[in-house]
């Protein structure tokens, strides 16, 4: 298979670095402001870390519901930008649909290489299940779903692999979505582990904090979802193209992981290279029905 290859794994690195502001371009909305009875509230701080504050851009369903459950949106943008308003149309579209979405903002590579952006989305799991939230917003704490997008993507399905045991406690999450997110950084980093360069802006590197010759193997597998997967891990559903900026080979070893561990998951492979947000016109029912199974609102 193509994507296998040394050489497609090299493109793949160097195409997402290169892509990093591609497609993240937020549509402001004012704070309060309605569409179709949904009220969003921007620029909410979830997390204060080392003087930098975190924001999240809430979307509130119409009404004042109680125990609704909620989706954490996590934006793609390899790692090192992007924004988190760039997920607004599936933010609407949650609370349009009952639930109460939650678009947050994290800290980037090469400022705050990993683990800081896994910190910060388990920081933002933790801040929605508080009593605060919890009130204002009628979320029902059993009830955490995540999306990502890309790099938002392999955070999701880290909120979705890391930990044991149930799902309602701490920054576990009762599903995970994920659109074009690696899942295996081990193999593009054992690359530059080898003395192989990779081009300027290499994106999982730079999230990884590596350097060439010095990128190493325990660090790279425990950023990589699939070496966390257990038999407690949520449900997940895995959307890719393929022939797209990440290839299929660092995604298949999430599906190997869950199928092994008996996980309930799903991977939908579309034609061609559309990339996370391009892949909405078709991934959105799938996303929404995968929600509507294991959050019922």
């Amino acid at each position: 298979m193509r994507s296998n290859s040394p050489d497609a794994l090299r493109r793949f690195a160097a195409a997402v670095g290169a892509a990093t502001a591609v497609g993240l371009i937020a549509v402001a909305t004012p704070a309060g402001a309605t569409r179709q009875e949904v009220t969003v509230e921007n620029d909410v701080v979830y997390r204060t870390v080392d003087g930098e504050q975190l924001g999240a851009d809430v979307y509130l369903p119409a009404g004042d519901g109680d125990d609704r459950p909620a989706v954490l949106l996590v934006h793609g943008g390899a790692w090192v930008g992007g924004d988190k308003g760039s997920l607004q149309q599936p933010g609407m579209q949650l609370a349009e649909a009952g639930f109460v979405a939650v678009s947050v903002s994290y800290r980037f590579a090469p400022d705050h290489p990993y683990p800081a952006a896994v910190d910060d989305v388990e920081a933002a799991v933790k801040w929605l299940r508080k009593k605060p939230q919890r009130q204002a917003y009628g979320i029902d704490p059993d009830r955490i779903g995540a999306i990502g997008s890309s790099a938002g993507g392999h955070l999701v399905a880290m909120l979705a692999a890391l930990g044991d045991g149930k799902l309602d406690k701490g920054a576990r999450i009762a599903a995970a979505v994920s659109w074009s997110g690696p899942m295996d950084l081990t193999t593009v980093a054992a690359i530059v582990d080898g003395g192989n360069p990779l081009p300027a802006g290499s994106s999982i590197t730079t999230f990884l904090g590596c350097q060439t010759g010095d990128c190493p193997a325990e660090t790279a597998e425990e950023a990589s979802p699939f070496t966390h997967v257990d038999r407690t891990d949520a449900p997940t559903l895995l959307a890719n193209s393929d022939a797209e900026l990440v290839p299929l080979a660092l995604v298949q070893p999430m599906v190997d992981g869950l199928e092994a561990a008996g996980v309930e998951h799903e991977l939908i492979v579309y034609p061609g290279n559309r990339h996370a947000r391009a892949l909405l016109p078709d991934v959105w029912p799938d996303t929404l029905a995968f929600l509507d199974e294991h959050l019922e609102p």
